[in-house]
């Protein structure tokens, strides 16, 4: 069973600027086969889509879910109730058009699936036809929760993501589809010491760039051309410098900032 994350989502009550952001920061576009524009934008960088939702009534926003693409549902469902009783999966209505069917981890950490025959498989078909690529690519997507270690072993098992080695001194267990790496990192209550308690959940994305000081000059022509395009700063009060650097040693990458809608982003160029 070999998986692949195809896509990343995020609540945002300002959605069309956050969309903006990503396509001017990190030159993701959007699917021409794709249009909603009372439910979110979608962007992509010809591998991955990141779909930007309007923030509901009821709903937390920010970083939400992330889906993958699967060879077959039902052998990974067959695996789940084998292995792993607390994990479930259930069908999606035809009006979801990113999601065939949705799941959970067993510590309910919310994830997409479909399979390479769903509709899903040409939302970004467009690109890969067309041989587009690009430097700046969705690399990570981090989520933090109680039980780690098992969750982990649950993206392996039950969906052949593979275990990889990062830094000594970052916290988690880490695995990869062979592009996109899936972070796994610990929540406890002492770990949020001087800064306020986040809850277990998606934690941020990572991106790769071709350049860290070519991207940092890019970040900075964009953010002087439009305040809206600009992140939010990290570090400054006690309490924002203890964030960044919490985040600092969470990441595996070179330089942290956040978007306008304050989701945490993991930059690097390795």
């Amino acid at each position: 069973m070999a998986a692949h994350i195809n896509h990343m989502a995020m609540n945002s009550p300002v959605w069309h600027q956050i969309g903006r952001f990503y396509e001017a920061v990190f030159g993701l576009k959007p699917s021409t086969r794709t249009s909603r524009p009372l439910n979110g934008i979608s962007v992509g960088d010809g591998c991955v889509g990141l779909n930007i939702n309007p923030l509901r009534d009821g709903y937390v926003g920010g970083l939400d879910h992330f889906g993958m693409m699967v060879d077959s549902i039902e052998e990974s469902r067959q695996i789940m109730l084998r292995k792993f009783p607390k994990a479930s999966i259930v069908k999606r209505p035809a009006t979801r058009p990113f999601a065939q069917y949705s799941a959970h981890d067993p510590d309910g950490n919310v994830f997409d699936l479909a399979e390479p025959t769903s509709k899903l498989d040409a939302v970004y078909a467009d690109q890969k036809e067309k041989g587009w690529s690009q430097d700046r690519y969705l690399n990570k997507f981090a989520i933090r929760t109680l039980n780690a270690e098992a969750c982990a072993e649950f993206y392996h098992e039950c969906f052949g993501l593979q275990p990889i080695n990062s830094k000594a001194d970052t916290p988690g267990w880490h695995l990869t589809d062979g592009r996109v790496k899936l972070s796994i990192l610990p929540w406890t209550l002492p770990i949020f010491e001087n800064i306020s308690i986040k809850r277990p959940g998606p934690d941020h994305i990572g991106f790769k760039v071709e350049n860290l000081d070519a991207f940092k000059a890019h970040l900075a022509e964009c953010a002087g051309a439009n305040p809206y395009l600009a992140p939010i700063p990290l570090g400054g009060s006690p309490e924002s410098t203890a964030r960044r650097d919490f985040l600092g040693r969470s990441a595996t990458g070179k330089m942290q900032i956040a978007d306008p809608a304050a989701v945490w982003i993991d930059i690097t160029d390795e």
